[in-house]
C-alpha cells in the first residue's frame, strides 16, 4: 500500500538514508519499505546550529498502518476537466505566447490540434537582445520587452514555480517542464524555481516541439479588434488582417493595456484587486545569516528566502516575488512610465537579494470602472519615472523617517539611481501601510529595515482586470467561442497557475 509520510527530518550535512529514517520513524523493518519517492523537501531552520531537511515521502509499505497527521494513505490526483466542446477547425487561435498560451497549445496538441499562436512581441532570442539593450541604455521597445514576447513576463523573473495546490494539473506542468529541460528537483523542492536563463531554454525547446506537431507561431502580431454577433465571435483583426477562427483563446498578459481597452468595448470585464508598492534590496549574506546562521553551508542550503506578511487598516501587506541572489530590473512596457521587477538566474549567485513589499488595492482606491485599476497603475508609474528610467532610491531607514537619502549605495539596478522621497511617489495610504509593515518585519528579521534599500514602484503584481468567463466551460460570458485564460485574464497568479489554467483549457476541446 502507498503512504505519504511527512516530517522526516535529516541534518542537511548528513548522508540521507531515507528508508532507514522512515523505518525508525514508523518503527517498522526497512525490508517492508519499497519504491520511495520524494514528494517535498524544505529546510527546517528553527535551530540554526542544526539545520535539517524536512522531507515528505511517498512510499510503498508492505504493512497496513494506522493513519495519523504524519502518515496518510496516498490517493492519486485525478484530472477533473472533461472534454465538452467539439471543434472542427484543427487550428484554434491563441493570443499570447506566455505560460498560459504555450501550455494551452501543448494540451491542444495532445488532443490532435495544431493551434496558431499570435504574439505581439518577438521570439525569445530577439526579445532578450532588446531587453538587454533596454537595461544598458534605457531604449524601450514598447511591443517587445520584459512584459511582451515569447515566454511572457515570467521569462525575466526569478522563475518561481510555486502553486497553492498540487493537483493533477500542476503535477502535469512539472512533468512537461522537466521534459523540456527543467531539473527533477522542481517536483519536490518546497520553493522551486527555474531562473531566467533556464526558462529561456525551456521555452525554446517547447516551441521547437510545438512546431514539430504542426503549430505555427506568428511574432509581432497584435490582436487589434474582435467582432461578436449573437453571443459568438465572428471575426478578429490581427495586424490589419481579418480572420474567422472557430475559437479564440485569450492568453494575454497582465500588461496588455491596449488590448484590455479594446476588449472593454466588446466583452464583459471587471476590475479586480491587486497590489502595489516598492522593492527592497539587501545583501544576500545578511538574509542568509538571519535565516541560517553565520556558519551555514550555502552550497547545501541554497541562498535564503523569506515570506513576510502584515495587516494594516484592513489591507494586506506582503513580500512578493522574493529573488535570492537576484537583481532589481526595469520592467516597463510604456514610454515614460517606470515599472520594477525582480529577476535571478538559476544559480542565484548575485550578492544581492530583493523582494517586492506590496499593499493590496481595490475599488475603494480606484473606483468601479473595469479599466480603473490600469489607470491607477499608470499614475504611479508616471510619477516614479525619471529620465532614462533612473529609479527612485531611498534607504529603508530614511523612508521610514520621511527624508531623502544623502548617500547612494551600490545596488543591482543597472539604469541608475536618483535619491528621492518615495513617500511622495505613492498614494499616502500605501505609504502608511508599507511603513507599518517594515516596522513589523523588523520584529521578525531584526535590522531588516536598517540593512535595506528601497526602490519604486512595483505595480504589476497581477492583473488589474478580469475577463468574465463561465465557471463550467471556461468561455467568456459574452461570447461562447472566446476563452480567457491565465494571469492576464484574471484567473492565475504566476507561472505555474497560468500554465495549469492553459493546460486545463486545452482539455475542454475534442
Amino acid at each position: 500500500m502507498k503512504y505519504t509520510v511527512r516530517n522526516i527530518l535529516i541534518p542537511i550535512s548528513q548522508k540521507q538514508n531515507l528508508i532507514f529514517v522512515i523505518s525508525k520513524k514508523l518503527k517498522i523493518p526497512t525490508t517492508k519499505i519499497k519504491n520511495i519517492e520524494v514528494v517535498r523537501r524544505s529546510i527546517d531552520a528553527r535551530k540554526k546550529i542544526n539545520l535539517k531537511y524536512n522531507y515528505t515521502i511517498l512510499a510503498e509499505i508492505d504493512l497496513q498502518l494506522p493513519e495519523n497527521s504524519e502518515l496518510k494513505i496516498f490517493t492519486t490526483a485525478m484530472p477533473f476537466i472533461q472534454p465538452i466542446k467539439k471543434i472542427s477547425n484543427p487550428h484554434p487561435f491563441i493570443i499570447g505566447a506566455g505560460p498560459a498560451g504555450l501550455f494551452a497549445a501543448y494540451s491542444l496538441v495532445e488532443n490532435g490540434f495544431q493551434p496558431y499562436i499570435f504574439e505581439r512581441g518577438d521570439d525569445i532570442d530577439l526579445r532578450a537582445k532588446k531587453v538587454n539593450e533596454f537595461w544598458r541604455n534605457g531604449k524601450l521597445d514598447e511591443e517587445s520587452n520584459v512584459q511582451f514576447g515569447e515566454g511572457g513576463a515570467g521569462t525575466f523573473s526569478d522563475g518561481k514555480l510555486t502553486a497553492r495546490t498540487r493537483d493533477f494539473y500542476t503535477n502535469k506542468i512539472n512533468d512537461i517542464l522537466i521534459k523540456f529541460g527543467a531539473d527533477e528537483i522542481i517536483k519536490y523542492d518546497a520553493l522551486p524555481h527555474l531562473g531566467t536563463d533556464k526558462i529561456r531554454k525551456i521555452v525554446k525547446n517547447m516551441r521547437t516541439y510545438l512546431i514539430s506537431k504542426g503549430c505555427k507561431f506568428f511574432w509581432n502580431h497584435k490582436l487589434e479588434d474582435i467582432t461578436i454577433e449573437q453571443n459568438k465571435l465572428t471575426k478578429v483583426v490581427i495586424n490589419g488582417d481579418n480572420y474567422e477562427p472557430e475559437i479564440l483563446i485569450l492568453a494575454i498578459g497582465n500588461s496588455a493595456r491596449d488590448t484590455f481597452s479594446m476588449l472593454h468595448q466588446k466583452i464583459e470585464l471587471e476590475n479586480k484587486s491587486f497590489a502595489v508598492g516598492i522593492r527592497i534590496e539587501h545583501k544576500q549574506k545578511f538574509i542568509n545569516e538571519k535565516f541560517f546562521g553565520k556558519n551555514a553551508d550555502i552550497s547545501l542550503t541554497g541562498p535564503a528566502n523569506y515570506r513576510l506578511t502584515a495587516k494594516h487598516q484592513n489591507r494586506g501587506i506582503y513580500s512578493f516575488c522574493m529573488c535570492p541572489g537576484g537583481y532589481v530590473v526595469a520592467a516597463s512596457s510604456e514610454a515614460k512610465k517606470l515599472v520594477l521587477n525582480g529577476m535571478s538566474f538559476q544559480s542565484r549567485d548575485n550578492k544581492f537579494a530583493n523582494s517586492a513589499i506590496v499593499v493590496t488595492v481595490d475599488k475603494r482606491d480606484f473606483g468601479e470602472n473595469p479599466l480603473a485599476g490600469i489607470e491607477f497603475q499608470r499614475q504611479i508609474e508616471k510619477k516614479c519615472y525619471n529620465h532614462e528610467f533612473r529609479v527612485p532610491f531611498q534607504t529603508a531607514t530614511d523612508f521610514l523617517k520621511g527624508r531623502k537619502s544623502e548617500e547612494i549605495f551600490q545596488t543591482s539596478y543597472k539604469l541608475g539611481l536618483i535619491s528621492q522621497d518615495i513617500s511622495e511617489k505613492l498614494p499616502a495610504n500605501i505609504v502608511k501601510s508599507i511603513k507599518y509593515a517594515l516596522q513589523q518585519f523588523d520584529k521578525r528579521i531584526p535590522n531588516f529595515s536598517a540593512n535595506g534599500n528601497i526602490f519604486a514602484p512595483e505595480t504589476r503584481t497581477s492583473s488589474p482586470v478580469r475577463i468574465l468567463r463561465d465557471r463550467d466551460n471556461l468561455c467568456s460570458t459574452t461570447a461562447v467561442n472566446v476563452y480567457p485564460i491565465g494571469e492576464g485574464s484574471g484567473y492565475a497568479g504566476g507561472i505555474m497557475s497560468s500554465a495549469a489554467d492553459g493546460y486545463k483549457l486545452g482539455k475542454v476541446f475534442f
